[in-house]
């Protein structure tokens, strides 16, 4: 069968992190003031113990909407020397922009810094995995985990690109190519099945320990459907796919009597 008319292709990929040079002196001054989740001074907590998404406004007029089983803590004086916060949970920030003192989320071993952007972070301490997806601006991550290979290094993203940090693993940071298309380079499959949910914002339900050590090396155009993407990837490693609603789901073969 042939797969010709994807957009996507199988490909090599490294991945080339360019900041300017402005952002690179303002992170560096900032930088280290979180080095662990006591770092900032906690005397205020939110949480959020509701079904729905909590919105708040800070201080310094940044936005949050924090989403339920989630918690944002931050000093009593924040804004006053500058802006940090720590996030146990899931939440959308919209950063009010200011040179003087950038914008801090820490996060699981993450550190995100900002000076004024959209972006949204998923932390919850259930799972192993952080995940940060930008919508407007400039972000930059950066681990601080003695314990990764990848902790001296910086993340710079641009709107699209989605940062993911799997504890025990390596770095993870999907981003666009000139072609406006998602690259993506050897990733096992649940993260692939992760960053798809992100991209077409549609739910993908699966069966980690199913996948096993499968791993997708590709190119996916946002412009193509998500459904036929899904179903070469299934086909290439013998699993069922099924939509349901507006979900899609991806099972073994076998569970379904199929050979």
């Amino acid at each position: 069968m042939s797969f010709s008319y994807f957009r996507w292709v199988a490909v090599a990929a490294s991945v080339l992190l360019v900041a300017g040079l402005s952002w690179q002196y303002i992170f560096k001054n900032h930088e280290t003031t979180i080095a662990s989740a006591s770092a900032v001074a906690v005397t205020k907590n939110i949480v959020n113990t509701t079904p729905q998404k909590k919105a708040l406004t800070l201080s310094d007029g940044s936005t949050v909407d924090l989403l339920p089983s989630s918690t944002l803590s931050y000093r009593e004086d924040f804004n006053t020397l500058k802006r940090d916060v720590a996030l146990k949970g899931e939440a959308t920030f919209d950063i009010a922009r200011d040179v003087s003192k950038p914008f801090s989320v820490y996060c699981n071993s993450v550190l995100i810094t900002v000076l004024g952007t959209r972006f949204t972070v998923n932390s919850y301490d259930s799972n192993t995995v952080t995940k940060v997806v930008l919508h407007e601006g400039k972000i930059m991550a950066k681990i601080f985990d003695p314990s990764s290979r990848d902790n001296k290094n910086e993340y710079y993203l641009i709107p699209g690109d989605v940062f993911i940090y799997k504890r025990s693993a390596r770095i993870l940071h999907l981003e666009k190519d000139k072609d406006g298309c998602y690259v993506f380079d050897n990733y096992p499959l649940d993260v692939v099945f992760d960053q798809l949910q992100i991209i077409y914002n549609t739910k993908i339900v699966y069966n980690r320990t199913e996948l096993g050590n499968r791993t997708f090396i590709g190119k996916i155009d946002k412009k193509d459907p998500l459904f036929p993407i899904l179903q070469s990837i299934v086909l290439l490693n013998n699993f069922d796919l099924h939509k349901q609603a507006d979900s899609f789901i991806v099972s073994a073969a076998h569970s379904t009597g199929r050979n």
